[in-house]
């Protein structure tokens, strides 16, 4: 049975969503992956989604729950057309190291991967409850925490921060909880889990849904740690920044009393070379016509603009996503453009 058989007896409803931007019945449909719900990569794709179903002839099927690594090998191969991409996984995939070490494939996947619009996907946020008994991040030992999926991107950031703030390794000095992302945010919820750890925007509907029925407190990275080894190889790859979380920036419902510093990242929308110029060049014209209705999901859309759209992005835009910026008179960087357009 092929998958989009599979896909249809599911439950994904009568219309055919078919890799590469097929048409059926004057329609396109196309397939996205993105982050757990509540993530803002999530926020991303669904804004994404419905400015672009509502201007165009278009129907975007927007999944979640995988890894971004996963999203990355999944668009290479075609099975995918619009995926979350993380300027450090690419990294990692173009030269074969980290999780791609035992992948020689890796990079000539890596040459099928297209950029259309980057931005700020947020911060880590390391969570744990008020009452948890944990005030840094050097009471974690022994408890139960969740760093990221297994083999995820977030996993290598997080142990990176907490080996340099503490010298801890996990599964040796605390419980890591090997979940993915949404049955880790579940069990955080349910008080199976002491710290989640999160990449997601500032403010985050997700860590509000935390604090609702109990105060939190964010772990940060103390200053005179930002210069230790496991830290500084946290911020050292393409996409990483320095962020600052704001005591009080979920409200009463937080109880830091001073700001937080932790890690930020930087990821985009991307495709393969596989969807039509036609199908990217439409979607990114839609989005950037209406940028406004864009925004108004949510106030952090905000930093997806002109001047911000192509920061940090370290592989080559789709042709598609070239022509409409070339013809909008956006100011394109020489190693973004797309072999096939040179």
């Amino acid at each position: 049975m092929t998958r989009l058989k599979q896909a249809m007896l599911a439950g994904f409803g009568a219309a055919a969503f078919a890799i590469g931007g097929a048409e059926a019945a004057d329609k396109t449909y196309l397939k996205m992956d993105t982050l757990a719900p509540g993530s803002s990569a999530y926020v991303f794709s669904v804004a994404f989604s419905g400015v672009v179903q509502k201007h165009l002839p278009y129907e975007i099927q927007v999944s979640s729950g995988k890894t971004a690594v996963r999203m990355a090998i999944d668009a290479a191969k075609g099975d995918v057309d619009l995926y979350l991409a993380s300027m450090t996984i690419n990294h990692f995939m173009a030269n074969g190291q980290a999780m791609f070490k035992n992948a020689p494939e890796a990079p000539e996947l890596f040459k099928k991967l297209r950029g259309i619009i980057n931005y700020p996907i947020g911060a880590y946020h390391m969570v744990t409850y008020s009452d948890s008994g944990i005030n840094s991040l050097e009471d974690i030992k022994g408890k139960r925490v969740f760093i990221g999926p297994p083999k995820g991107a977030a996993r290598v950031v997080t142990s990176q921060i907490i080996k340099g703030v503490t010298g801890y390794e996990p599964g040796v000095d605390f419980e890591e909880a090997k979940l993915d992302w949404n049955s880790a945010a579940q069990a955080f919820q349910d008080r199976q889990l002491d710290v989640y750890v999160g990449l997601t925007s500032v403010p985050s509907p997700q860590i509000e849904q935390f604090a609702v029925s109990d105060k939190i407190r964010l772990l940060g990275i103390p200053a005179d740690k930002m210069d230790s080894e496991g830290v500084k190889k946290a911020l050292g790859t393409p996409g990483r920044t320095v962020e600052t979380i704001a005591a009080g920036t979920y409200g009463d419902r937080q109880i830091n009393q001073e700001d937080v510093t932790t890690v930020g990242t930087q990821a985009g929308l991307a495709t393969h070379v596989g969807v039509s110029e036609e199908i990217v060049y439409n979607m990114t014209k839609a989005i950037f016509e209406n940028l406004a209705e864009f925004h108004g999901n949510a106030a952090w859309l905000k930093n997806v603009n002109r001047d911000s759209v192509f920061d940090y992005m370290n592989f080559p835009l789709h042709a598609g996503a070239y022509r409409y910026y070339r013809e909008a008179g956006f100011d394109i960087p020489e190693d973004l453009i797309p072999p096939e357009a040179k």
